[in-house]
């Protein structure tokens, strides 16, 4: 509080229990010095021996060696008065006089958890006015701070008839204050008549009773101590110093995430009467309404969230859990005061896979337009992971191979760069995981696929590091911290800003995320993630991915939405979801995909924060340049080329420059009768993974939905009837599932096992994980040591790795 906030009989009841010549004194009290040098100062009789302004100088500013156990007491008592002497010079006259009063009532422990004469009438009295306290409160708080143990009122008080509880009138804070009072018939500001002494001094001592304290954004609140304790370097001076703090929290940002949060992750567990209670109190639209009830019995129990604007690291929304002072419905699948976001390590799947990619970009290994190769192949003993359908296209770009999140090409990709380049790309990106750049390395290709654990919240950032043209704002809380009175002794100024990777690849593998939000470009994910919320309904530009793991322990959308313009006090939001049970146990009711869970979530979150505000597009930055290409292998257009598209590249790469990436016509080689299509010939990677794409190449001569021995069929790449010519020199044989579009519900066992997106389209690709732990902890380290078997090291490429030519 300021001193202006402080009522005369606040100052009074003070001054009268702890220093009755503070507005005359020096800083110290000759007098009082001298009495307790003389052994008669007495507890609550007479003066103490150290002054306001000492007390304060003994909690603010001597060393903490000086107020140690078996420190001397009469060195201390010495420095006291000497510090005590300088302050009050330091700060003169009334003025000076207001400043340390006002810095001694807000660092003051008044005892049961109050720092603070504010928390002190509302922890006592319940009372959050100070100037609604009677005398006989006020003298009974200021007499608390001497011994805030034994003068506790809570450790006397008994429960009357009513239940209240009441001090009995000859416990010891009860004849404390009346000595007190009766100091107040001389106050300042306030003298007390003989009448309203002896009312004051009867006046029962009710107690506002234990009252559980609830902090708005409690997770945010904590996450905020944890940096008071960093800037401040201690625990205790957070505590008890008294400071003002100002933080980057947008508490409309937080009640609409806590709101959708609440909706997905508490709401459908409830039961029918509780939901129709919660239902009313969240106010959902019917859109809202519907994609909540399809939770229903999904048995997710928990989930967190994080918007920052990742121009200026500044956190605005944040949920640790997804009700912290749920512990009503809290159980092993919801732990309410755990802190997912920043505190717990997930596996976040497919979401991990543009940090693969953009390394790609950095190091020149890909393009937007590179061919990959969607072929189910045993990359290590035991260890051949598929997509969700338990399909494989064959020949697919590397930017329809991100936007639908297909697994393989992940990993294809991966192996171009090796372990070591990626780990090092995460870390710029401000990403940690739990064993280090190590744990990375050693979970050999499977790391491509997000099976090495990390915070949610390094994501998010990585995210919004993507979106800010490759620059890391490093994420704060605190803006400001002000002392007692009103000083700043902390200001945040401008965003610490660090370069993490080049504006060219950040902008290619934003470009590429946008497409996820673009009907044009993805119209299955669209429908999830899409933002129609523009001042005259015109779609807002937004780039996003999505997470699941194969066992659906953890689903997670990951976003940004196109920064404003320059000036504007709109933020640049990167916003990450993650939904799932606190005990990392699967789901066990029906099977769903991160685009019912967290997709909605975050959709909902940014349609109504940002609604109506102007809307603007990611800036392309220089050295990126937009070319026509081989619409199926990515290369320069030649006699084989079916059909052509456009991409964009870091000028200098694009095909026909001198550092081209992507040689041209790749998987083509001449037949007698044209063009025929050579997978083997278009392999990167090792020679040992040619049989796989060998193996493809006979099933799909037989046409679509031919399976192999490793349980994948062959499959058109969405939205395609063709794989972009003939396999090998042979037109395959027509089949009547030709002419469908292959979606996630064909192939396999996925009927059983896989959610297929809307009007048979793709559903998310789930991480496969090599071993049922949930952790990920030992099983990237025995694939690690299993690809090492095989001659693959995690971390590297191949030595063997062909050189592939153009067409022939």
């Amino acid at each position: 509080v300021t001193f202006d906030e402080l009522p005369h009989l606040v100052l009074d009841a003070t001054t009268a229990a702890e220093d009755r010549t503070f507005w005359q004194n020096s800083g110290f009290d000759p007098a009082a010095i001298v009495s307790a040098l003389a052994g008669n100062a007495t507890s609550g009789n007479e003066r103490g021996a150290s002054t306001i302004t000492q007390q304060l100088v003994r909690a603010r500013l001597l060393p903490p060696e000086a107020t140690a156990p078996g420190a001397d007491r009469y060195v201390r008592k010495a420095e006291e008065i000497i510090q005590a002497a300088r302050l009050t010079e330091r700060f003169p006259g009334d003025e000076g006089k207001q400043l340390i009063i006002t810095s001694y009532l807000n660092q003051n422990f008044y005892g049961h958890g109050a720092y603070g004469i504010a928390a002190a009438a509302e922890i006592f009295f319940g009372v959050g006015d100070l100037s609604k306290l009677t005398p006989a409160q006020a003298a009974l708080l200021a007499g608390l701070p001497k011994s805030p143990t034994t003068l506790d009122p809570y450790v006397y008080a008994k429960p009357d008839k009513s239940g209240h509880l009441v001090v009995p009138q000859d416990a010891p804070p009860i004849e404390r204050r009346n000595w007190i009072l009766q100091g107040l018939s001389t106050g300042r500001w306030t003298q007390l008549s003989p009448d309203e002494l002896t009312k004051a001094m009867a006046e029962p001592v009710v107690l506002a009773g234990e009252q559980p304290v609830h902090w708005k954004a409690p997770q945010f609140v904590w996450q905020v101590r944890q940096q008071l304790i960093q800037i401040l370097g201690s625990p205790e001076k957070v505590d008890t110093g008294g400071y003002r703090v100002i933080t980057s929290l947008d508490w409309r940002a937080q009640q609409i995430a806590d709101k959708y949060l609440t909706a997905a992750a508490i709401l459908p567990n409830l039961s029918r009467s509780a939901r129709a209670k919660l239902a009313r109190q969240l106010r959902l639209s019917a859109f809202d309404r519907s994609w909540v009830a399809r939770l229903r019995g999904a048995d997710i129990h928990n989930g967190s969230f994080v918007a920052l604007d990742y121009q200026t690291g500044d956190v605005i929304a944040y949920l640790g859990s997804a009700g912290y002072y749920r512990d009503n419905i809290g159980s092993r699948k919801f732990a309410p005061k755990y802190d997912v976001m920043s505190d717990g390590f997930r596996q976040l799947g497919s979401a991990f896979k543009p940090v693969v990619y953009v390394t790609t970009f950095e190091k020149r290994a890909l393009t937007p337009g590179s061919l990959l190769l969607d072929v189910t192949t045993q990359f290590g003993p035991g260890w051949a992971p598929r997509d969700a359908d338990n399909q494989d296209r064959g020949p697919v770009l590397m930017r329809k191979a991100l936007q639908y999140s297909l697994n393989i090409p992940a990993i294809r990709a991966l192996e171009t760069v090796g372990n070591g380049p990626v780990a090092d790309q995460a870390a710029a990106l401000g990403i940690q995981f739990p064993g280090g750049k190590k744990m990375f390395m050693q979970s050999g290709l499977a790391g491509a696929i997000g099976t090495v654990e990390l915070h949610p919240i390094d994501l998010t950032g990585a995210y919004g590091t993507f979106a800010n043209g490759g620059v890391l704002a490093k994420r704060r809380m605190v803006l400001e911290i002000d002392d007692p009175s009103g000083n700043a002794v902390f200001q945040a100024g401008d965003p610490k800003l660090t370069k993490a990777v080049s504006p060219q690849a950040a902008y290619l593998i934003t470009n590429v995320l946008a497409g996820n939000t673009d009907p044009s470009q993805n119209k299955i994910w669209a429908s999830a993630l899409a933002l129609r919320n523009g001042p005259h309904g015109q779609r807002r530009p937004a780039g996003a991915k999505t997470g699941t793991t194969n066992e659906t322990r953890d689903f997670t959308t990951f976003g940004f939405i196109a920064p404003p313009k320059s000036g504007s006090k709109a933020h640049a939001l990167a916003v990450g979801v993650w939904m799932g049970n606190s005990d990392h146990s699967q789901p066990r009711g029906h099977q769903i995909t991160s685009l019912e869970g967290p997709s909605r979530v975050w959709q909902a979150f940014l349609r109504d924060y940002t609604r109506g505000t102007p809307v603007t597009d990611f800036k392309r930055p220089s050295g990126v340049v937009r070319t026509t290409i081989d619409a199926w292998t990515g290369g320069r257009p030649g006699p084989w080329t079916r059909d052509t598209t456009s991409e964009w590249f870091i000028a200098g790469t694009q095909p026909g420059a001198a550092h081209q990436i992507d040689q041209p016509g790749l998987m083509y080689k001449s037949c007698p009768s044209g063009w025929g299509i050579d997978l083997v010939k278009a392999e990167r990677g090792p020679s040992s993974w040619d049989r796989w794409d060998a193996d493809w190449m006979r099933r799909a001569s037989r046409g679509v939905g031919t399976g192999g021995q490793l349980g994948s069929r062959t499959a058109y790449v969405y939205f395609k009837n063709s794989w972009g010519g003939t396999i090998g020199c042979h037109k395959p044989a027509p089949k009547h599932e030709e002419h469908k579009q292959p979606g996630g519900d064909q192939g396999g066992d996925c009927k059983k096992h896989c959610k297929p997106g809307p009007g048979g389209g793709p559903a998310p690709s789930p991480t496969p994980q090599p071993s049922p732990t949930p952790s990920g902890f030992l099983l990237v380290f025995s694939l690690g040591a299993g690809l090492a078997g095989r001659g693959i090291r995690p971390g590297t490429t191949r030595a063997t790795r062909r050189r592939r030519s153009q067409a022939t």
